[in-house]
């Protein structure tokens, strides 16, 4: 079969490599799989776990093609939850499967998804809705790290949340933040193309901060400062930012890797005890809950999705990522 592999930083090539046999699960014809800030990552030779040479991709969707698992049929139309936890340890015991430290993902002790062909366990798949494209399906994983991050009382009711960068994921926390009830959303980005699509969806507050003043912003619109801060960039001016835009005793949501160390001033999270809240992925209930909304479309994934293109595009559209082309959600369909 035809994968994108990455044979050393900054260079993939689609080859034949071997077709997976799964021994007891299911086995998929990949549909849509979407590129995100991790597989540049990885591309770009920084990743801590993807290593080249590495099959790239875990956002993924397709079709049922042998199954030796009576939850699915041959035909069944399918999207992966792209972790494998040993269920076993005292964190998977203690309900955060995510955390695991044994857990495999695509990239990382199971090949990437961007590939013709892909086995897995049918405890990591959830059906698509009859009416949900393969498009829609790929954009579950997205969602549900958005999910996640804005879960467990991070965002409620309520709340006014700040979103610090704009892209496919800063957008998807300000659409589950305003489903989870937010009273004000303000997302900050520098792109214009970013900005207008936020635009488009119905975020009233999007800020330019190079320029508006973001503390003024928030302040016009809080008064206080903001309940909850969500860093969707891995800037490194944002944590300053975010401990600068909380209110006292207000939420600061880290999701980015960054790509050093920071050197931020900690005193305001001291004088104003902030709480600084990491988060990572997803547990299984969170995929779910990210699959309803797109299954039911609570949240439309559909204006997410810039475009789907061929495999063999893999290596020039990482390239354009990485000049920053215009884009939310760029997706490869395998067969093509």
């Amino acid at each position: 079969m035809r994968a994108a592999v990455l044979q050393e930083p900054r260079h993939v090539a689609v080859v034949d490599v071997p077709e997976p046999v799964p021994a007891d699960g299911v086995l998929l014809r990949m549909r849509a799989v979407g590129l995100c800030g991790s597989d540049l990552h990885t591309w770009r030779g920084h990743h801590p776990f993807r290593k080249p040479p590495v099959v790239l991709g875990h956002e993924g969707a397709g079709e049922v093609v042998s199954s030796a698992d009576p939850a699915f049929n041959v035909g069944d139309r399918v999207a992966v939850l792209p972790a494998l936890s040993c269920w076993e340890c005292r964190r998977c015991e203690a309900g955060h499967p995510h955390l695991c430290a044994a857990k495999r993902v695509p990239g990382g002790g199971w090949p990437g998804m961007l590939s013709e062909y892909f086995a897995a366990p049918a405890r990591v798949l959830v059906p698509l809705a009859d009416e949900i494209g393969y498009d829609e399906g790929a954009l579950i994983e997205p969602l549900a790290v958005a999910w996640h991050c804005t879960s467990g009382g991070a965002v409620m009711a309520g709340d006014s949340v700040a979103v610090l960068g704009g892209g496919p994921i800063g957008s998807l926390v300000a659409a589950v933040s305003r489903i989870r009830g937010a009273s004000t959303v303000l997302v900050s980005d520098v792109k214009s193309y970013n900005r207008e699509f936020l635009g488009r969806q119905g975020v009233s507050q999007v800020v330019d901060p190079s320029e508006a003043d973001l503390l003024d912003t928030g302040a016009a619109l809080t008064g206080d400062g903001f309940d909850v801060v969500v860093v969707a960039s891995g800037h490194p001016s944002c944590l300053a930012e975010a401990l600068a835009l909380a209110r006292p005793r207000g939420r600061v949501v880290l999701l980015p890797m960054f790509s050093g160390p920071l050197s931020v001033d900690l005193n305001p999270a001291v004088l104003k005890e902030i709480t600084i809240q990491g988060s990572t992925i997803y547990t299984p209930a969170d995929f779910h809950a990210a699959a309803r909304l797109i299954n039911t479309r609570t949240l439309d994934a559909r204006p997410y999705i810039t475009e789907v293109v061929p495999l063999e595009r893999t290596p020039a559209i990482l390239t354009a990522l990485d000049t920053g082309t215009d884009h939310l959600k760029i997706q490869i369909d395998p067969t093509r």
